[in-house]
């Protein structure tokens, strides 16, 4: 007789009691032997061993997702990858239950039985009869997705929080500072992308050599949702036998199914030597995974897109990566601000203008990417200080980053050369001069600003001294007239290079809930300023320093660019180039590009759309459908199309066809509702309920109906019109700029050409009319009468 596994709360009791009496009546009615987690509760053992050993044991596991509990859907994660039949179940009687299993998302694409007692299950499992007909979720979403080839496990998985405290924002950098080292590591964090889909999560694990998971703890913004998704990941890895390390806050009340597995901490410091302790002795070997099963392959299996996250996809960029005119500018001898969305490609763009600046040897590229934890102890200073002198302390900060970084750089490339290469006389200098410099040049970016940063903090004590006593300490800090003998320096090394190309990107990681906006505007201007004062200074040519040719490339988020204009005196004055893809072509070139580089059978794009896609989606052909649906970002285009796929596989489908674009719609319209309030819910924190006021509106309304839309959520008046304009600023609503043609502008001029526009076709404001971008209808139920 085969035999089934249930998994499900311990509270409620009422839940627990109903799943006991569909277990002891299936195994009454001979139907199948049964197995409760309750069953295997022998004490002095533990639990989640003989849980776990039952799972495997099982033919089918029932695990019920009333309540989506950490213990059962790590449970559920672990016979998902164990390749068990799964079937889950909800109590429709419970109210918001369907909201919480909604919310969680990531098991969607399997689907529940619902019922309001055990009468009602026990029916509905035997007239289903799942032991015979229901297929393992492992065979229908995850190993249609795996490639022929096994690959080695030679990189990790790091799971990161939606919240970057200290500790979170610490781990970042450890973890970060180990991808720069050549570490390979593939980061799923709900920052930038919050559904990954259990076919994503799947092929990384089984080709990862450890998993990092860490848990926030109650008291953080979305803990709970996230540490949800985390719980079922670690199952994942459980199942996969894949070395986990699971790092969580010391308040985080940890389930007991992985309590033991558990390391907590209860600083930052702990937290990162507790990672760098587990990767340390972790062992990196060339084993390969193998599937469980392998059945008939569709030819959409060979069918991928790569990431939609520019970090996870750095070794595989330069083979599809799609140049724009944004690019050009950021490769040619330029100093600028790239801004652009969530999605469109500043990361993209720096990676790849480093790569292809580096091709030249007589280039010398410089990455920068300022440490998240390192904010908190700006911000520390710049409140011990006169505000008059801010200004002076963040081009002093800026100048002694951008400078010691280049000089890290150059010490790095004089270094790693091999022995029987000879240095230059220039080269032998500058290593004996970084070996006797005041800051050391050989550490990485984060120590050398920390120790800088605790030096000041040291000098200026508790109270405010007098203000020429302050630049006195920051100059002191920053190593102000050491900089000048480490500008002599660099001279000799760098004056025959035809470039010293500076990109400065994760701008973004003090832009955070509860940070002083202003105070952080003032601080990437002081780069801006410093940026300035540094070409110039590299410039020159006198007796004692030799010409440098310098550009710095800065990469910004566009609403974090849209505050800075608010605080810079003169915005009209900052060099900026949009990032942008306007183009529908262009967009259409990023999947394209992918799908050729994916296979080398591929040649020919069109392909893509004859072969693998479907020719219409919803009477309209399928490229003119995706650039409509999808807002125009790579991220989004990217997303879009591999759920698409990913769906179109789990059905078998030889090619993906009307109804997996349509379904793809709903994951994809969750994903730009959560991308939309990451994105702006730091500085506008109404965000969320702003948007919730047009649940269920038509797709097309005027500016009154908007604004009473707003102001229905709870918005206070004053605040109705500027969260208005950031809708339409982030592309949520367009503007009707001719008839019947609705315009997505971007911030800035953009924005202000189509109001003019729209002012010309409705005089009056309140009459103009705007439009709910298609990619927020499946989310927010707006009603249209067409989909495009």
């Amino acid at each position: 007789m085969k035999s089934i596994f249930f998994g499900y709360p311990e509270r409620p009791t009422s839940q627990a009691e109903t799943m006991r009496a569909v277990a002891e009546r299936l195994e009454e009615q001979g139907y199948a032997e049964t197995n409760t987690w309750e069953d295997l509760h022998v004490g002095g053992t533990v639990v989640i061993d003989q849980v776990l050993s039952a799972i495997d044991q099982a033919d089918m596991c029932v695990f019920d997702i009333t309540y989506t509990n950490p213990n059962v859907l790590f449970e559920a994660g672990h016979a998902i990858s164990r390749g068990k039949q799964v079937w889950l179940t909800l109590d429709g009687s419970v109210r918001d239950a369907y909201a919480g299993w909604k919310d969680f998302a990531l098991l969607g694409p399997i689907g529940y039985v619902k019922y309001r007692n055990s009468d009602e299950l026990v029916a509905k499992i035997l007239q289903d009869d799942p032991l015979a007909t229901l297929q393992p979720v492992y065979d229908s979403l995850i190993e249609p997705g795996l490639p022929d080839v096994p690959e080695a496990r030679q990189s990790i998985l790091y799971c990161a929080t939606f919240e970057p405290f200290e500790a979170s924002n610490r781990l970042d950098s450890f973890i970060d500072d180990r991808r720069r080292k050549g570490l390979s590591v593939l980061v799923s964090d709900p920052k930038e992308s919050s559904l990954n889909p259990i076919n994503w999560y799947a092929p990384i694990l089984l080709r990862s050599g450890g998993v990092i998971i860490s848990f926030s703890g109650g008291q953080r913004n979305k803990a709970e949702i996230h540490n949800k998704r985390h719980a079922l990941v670690a199952g994942l890895a459980s199942g996969f036998e894949v070395p986990v390390l699971l790092l969580a806050e010391d308040d985080y009340l940890a389930p007991f199914d992985y309590e033991y597995m558990l390391r907590r901490y209860d600083s930052g410091d702990d937290c990162v030597n507790a990672a760098r302790k587990w990767l340390d002795a972790l062992k990196f070997d060339d084993t390969s995974w193998v599937t469980l099963r392998r059945g008939s392959r569709s030819a959409l299996q060979d069918l991928r897109f790569g990431e939609h996250v520019a970090e996870n996809e750095s070794d595989n960029l330069g083979d599809y990566f799609v140049e724009t005119a944004a690019y050009g500018d950021v490769v040619s001898s330029r100093n600028a601000i790239f801004v652009g969305h969530r999605g469109t490609g500043k990361t993209a763009n720096a990676m790849q203008a480093f790569t292809e600046v580096a091709s030249n040897k007589t280039n010398l590229p410089v990455l920068i990417k300022p440490p998240g934890f390192e904010f908190s102890a700006i911000m520390h200073v710049v409140h011990k200080l006169h505000a008059i002198q801010h200004e002076y302390f963040f081009d002093a900060l800026w100048r002694f980053v951008v400078q010691t970084e280049i000089a890290s750089t150059v010490l790095r490339a004089i270094e790693a050369r091999p022995r029987t290469i000879p240095r230059s006389e220039a080269e032998r200098d500058f290593v004996e001069y970084a070996d006797n410099a005041p800051f050391e040049i050989r550490l990485d970016i984060s120590i050398r600003l920390d120790q800088a940063l605790s030096a000041l903090l040291a000098r200026l004590g508790d109270a405010l001294p007098e203000m020429d006593h302050n630049r006195d300490h920051i100059n002191e800090a920053f190593h102000s007239s050491a900089l000048a003998e480490l500008r002599q320096n660099l001279g000799p090394v760098l004056k025959d290079r035809k470039r010293v190309a500076v990109f400065v990107d994760n701008l973004d990681k003090g832009w955070e809930k509860g940070a002083d906006f202003s105070v952080m505007a003032r601080f990437i201007l002081g780069l801006l300023v410093a940026q300035g004062r540094l070409v110039q200074d590299f410039s020159r040519h006198d007796s004692w320093r030799d010409k440098i040719k310098l550009t710095v490339a800065v990469f910004l988020r566009s609403d974090i660019y849209n505050y800075l204009v608010k605080e810079a005196r003169e915005p009209d004055k900052l060099p900026i180039s949009t990032i942008v893809w306007r183009d529908k072509d262009t967009l259409m070139a990023v999947i394209e590009e992918r799908f050729l580089a994916s296979n080398q059978k591929h040649h020919d794009p069109d392909e893509l759309w004859s072969k693998f896609f479907c020719a219409e989606v919803v009477g309209v052909p399928t490229k003119e459908f995706l650039s409509t649906v999808v807002l125009p970002r790579p991220r989004d285009i990217v997303y879009f199309c591999n759920a698409a796929v990913g769906r179109a596989i789990d059905r078998r489908h030889e090619k993906v066809l009307e109804e997996d674009f349509l379904a793809a719609m709903e994951t994809y319209s969750r994903y730009a509702y959560e991308a939309l309030l990451v994105e702006n819910g730091v500085t506008i924190p109404e965000m969320e309920d702003a948007l919730f006021g047009f649940l269920g509106l038509n797709h097309i309304l005027s500016v009154k109906d908007a604004k009473t839309a707003i102001a229905s959520s709870g918005i206070v008046d004053s605040r109705v019109r500027p969260i208005l304009d950031k809708l339409i600023s982030m592309s949520f609503l367009g503007i009707e700029i001719r008839s019947e043609v609705f315009h997505f502008p971007e911030a800035g001029s953009d924005q202000t050409r189509s109001t003019k526009l729209a002012s010309l076709l409705q005089p009056f404001t309140d009459d103009q009319r705007l439009k709910i971008h298609p990619a927020y209808y499946n989310f927010l139920a707006v009603e249209a009468r067409e989909l495009l």
